[in-house]
C-alpha cells in the first residue's frame, strides 16, 4: 500500500512570533521536533515518508481536497454558487470580501499554503545536509523544488497582480509580489516584488527540471501499491514541471518559452494523449485516463464533494451550477452547427431551474463501488497545456492556435473552427476563457482564466460580470500586512 508519512514535519506558518502564546514554548517543541527529524531523515524511507505526508497536506480540505479546486475558486468565477443568502458562498459569489466567514477563508488558504511550503522547505534543507543518495532522494528534492515552485505559483496567481498587466503598465519591478519561502522558520520572509517572485518560481522549476531529467515512468498500475519510483502521476514528475513551466511562461507572456513547454507535455504520448470522443467519461474525473499530468491521491475528496454537491434539498438550498439557460448558453457551440458538447450533460444535472455540479460524482451511491485507487485530485490536465499552446501560438501563427483549439473540440464532441471564425487575438481569448470555464469546473482554473484574460465572464444566472484587480486579487491577511517583511 502507498506509505504514509510517519513523522509529520512540524509545522511552521508564515506569520510572526507574535502570533504564538510563548516564543520560549515554541523553541522547546522546535528541539524536540529536530530530535524527530533526525531520526526521520536518516533513511530515503523517511524521505518518502516526509514527501508523501506534503502531498497529504496538499489534499486537504482546506487546499486542494475543496477549497482550491472545487469550492472557494470556483464561487468566484461563478461556475458553481448559491443563491442562499446564509451561505458563505452567496457572499463570494458577490465579491464580499470584508464579509467575516470569506475573510476567515481567505485567510486560511495563505496560511496553509505557506505551511506547506515549510514542509517542503524542511525537506530540502535536510536533504541539503544528508549523507545519503541514490534515485529516490534525486526524485523527493526534484518534486520539492517543483512543488515549491508550484506552490507560490498559485499563491501569487490569488494574491498578487497580474504579471502580464504589471508589464504592460511598465510596474513588475514596483508591484508586489509575494513573500518567497526558503526556510523552515518562524523568521518573516523576504517580499519580493512581482519580476523577483516569477524569477524565484522558474529558479524552481529549473531545479526541479535538472534533478527529474531522468524521470520516465510517468504511468501504470494500482495507485495504492506503486513504489516511489513508479506510477509518477501522483508524484510532481518531469512533465508536471514542463506543464507548469508553460502555465508561469504563459502568465508572463513569453509565449515562445509557453509553447515550448507545452509541447514537451503534448509530444510525450507514451503517457499523454486526449480522449477519443467515444471514451470522454473516462477522463472527467481522476485519474483521467491519458489526459492527467498530475494529481493527487485523496481518498476524503469524493466524500466532501458527496456532502456539498450531492445532498437533497430545493433550489437555493445547497451549492448548485448556473442556471440552466446561462449554462445551455455557455455550452451553445461557437459557429453553431449540429454538434453538441458532451461536457454540459457529463458535468452538470437539471435540479428546477438550476443545474447540479456532477462532473466528479454523479451519485452518492457511487461512492461505496470506486476503487480507493480512482479517488484523487485533478490539478493539471493535458487540454490545459493545448490551451496554453493556442494562446501562445495566435500572434504569430493563428492557423496552428485554431488547429490546437480543434483537438481540444474534437475530442469533447464538437465540430472544428478555422481562423475566419476569430477577427483577431481578443475574440480568439474570449473563446480560450470560455473553454476553460465549459472544461475545468471543479479544477479551480476558471479563476486563473478569468483573471489572467479579464474579459467579461457569465454570472451564476447569467448577466455579464466585468472583472476587477479587487475581485481576483485576494486581500492579504491583515496580520501579514501589519507585521509581514519587518
Amino acid at each position: 500500500m502507498m506509505r504514509k508519512m510517519i513523522i509529520r514535519p512540524l509545522a511552521v506558518g508564515l506569520l510572526t512570533l507574535a502570533l504564538l502564546p510563548s516564543c520560549n514554548k515554541f523553541l522547546d517543541i522546535q528541539s524536540k521536533g529536530t530530535l524527530l527529524e533526525d531520526v526521520q531523515f536518516s533513511t530515503i524511507r523517511g524521505y518518502e515518508d516526509a514527501m508523501y505526508g506534503v502531498y497529504g497536506s496538499m489534499a486537504e480540505q482546506g487546499l486542494y481536497g475543496g477549497v482550491l479546486t472545487a469550492g472557494f475558486l470556483e464561487n468566484i468565477s461563478q461556475t458553481i454558487g448559491n443563491v442562499n443568502s446564509v451561505s458563505m458562498n452567496y457572499h463570494v459569489n458577490r465579491y464580499r470580501y470584508t464579509n467575516p466567514q470569506v475573510r476567515d477563508q481567505i485567510d486560511a488558504i495563505w496560511s496553509a499554503q505557506y505551511q506547506v511550503i515549510s514542509y517542503v522547505n524542511n525537506i530540502l534543507a535536510n536533504a541539503q545536509k544528508s549523507a545519503l543518495s541514490g534515485h529516490v532522494l534525486q526524485l523527493a528534492r526534484g518534486e520539492a523544488y517543483g512543488l515549491r515552485a508550484f506552490l507560490h505559483f498559485d499563491v501569487a496567481r490569488i494574491f498578487a497582480a497580474d504579471y502580464r498587466r504589471a508589464k504592460a503598465a511598465g510596474t513588475l519591478k514596483t508591484t508586489r509580489g509575494i513573500p518567497y519561502s526558503y526556510d523552515f522558520n518562524l523568521q518573516n520572509k523576504h517580499l519580493y516584488n512581482l519580476e523577483d517572485t516569477y524569477k524565484n518560481i522558474l529558479a524552481d522549476l529549473d531545479q526541479a527540471e535538472a534533478l527529474l531529467s531522468g524521470d520516465e515512468t510517468i504511468r501504470g498500475g494500482d495507485l495504492t501499491v506503486a513504489t516511489y519510483e513508479t506510477n509518477r502521476i501522483v508524484h510532481f514528475n518531469k512533465y508536471a514541471v514542463y506543464a507548469t513551466k508553460a502555465r508561469v511562461y504563459n502568465a508572463m507572456g513569453e509565449t515562445a518559452k509557453a509553447i515550448e513547454y507545452a509541447q514537451k507535455v503534448i509530444a510525450h504520448s507514451v503517457d499523454f494523449g486526449l480522449a477519443d470522443r467515444s471514451a470522454f467519461a473516462n477522463v472527467t474525473r481522476f485519474p483521467a485516463d491519458r489526459e492527467l499530468v498530475f494529481g493527487l491521491y485523496a481518498p476524503k475528496f469524493l466524500d466532501w464533494i458527496s456532502t456539498t454537491y450531492l445532498s437533497t434539498g430545493g433550489a437555493g438550498n445547497v451549492d448548485q451550477g448556473r442556471l440552466l439557460r446561462a449554462l445551455n448558453e455557455l455550452y451553445t457551440p461557437l459557429g453553431g452547427g449540429a454538434s453538441i458538447d458532451n461536457r454540459q450533460v457529463a458535468y452538470f444535472r437539471q435540479i428546477d431551474s438550476y443545474t447540479q455540479f456532477i462532473r466528479l460524482l454523479p451519485d452518492r451511491d457511487l461512492l461505496r463501488s470506486i476503487a480507493t485507487s480512482s479517488k484523487g485530485i485533478m490539478l493539471i490536465r493535458l487540454p490545459e497545456m493545448y490551451y496554453i499552446l493556442a494562446e501562445a501560438s495566435y500572434p504569430t501563427d493563428p492557423a496552428a492556435a485554431v488547429e490546437a483549439l480543434n483537438k481540444i473540440r474534437d475530442s469533447r464532441g464538437l465540430a472544428p473552427l478555422t481562423t475566419a471564425n476569430f477577427s483577431n487575438q481578443a475574440a480568439f481569448d474570449k473563446e480560450l476563457m470560455r473553454e476553460y470555464i465549459r472544461e475545468t469546473p471543479g479544477e479551480g482554473l476558471s479563476f486563473h482564466a478569468i483573471k489572467h484574460f479579464f474579459l467579461a465572464f457569465p454570472s451564476l444566472t447569467g448577466e455579464s460580470v466585468t472583472p476587477t484587480e479587487e475581485m481576483f486579487t485576494l486581500p492579504w491577511p491583515q496580520l501579514e500586512l501589519t507585521y509581514g517583511n519587518h
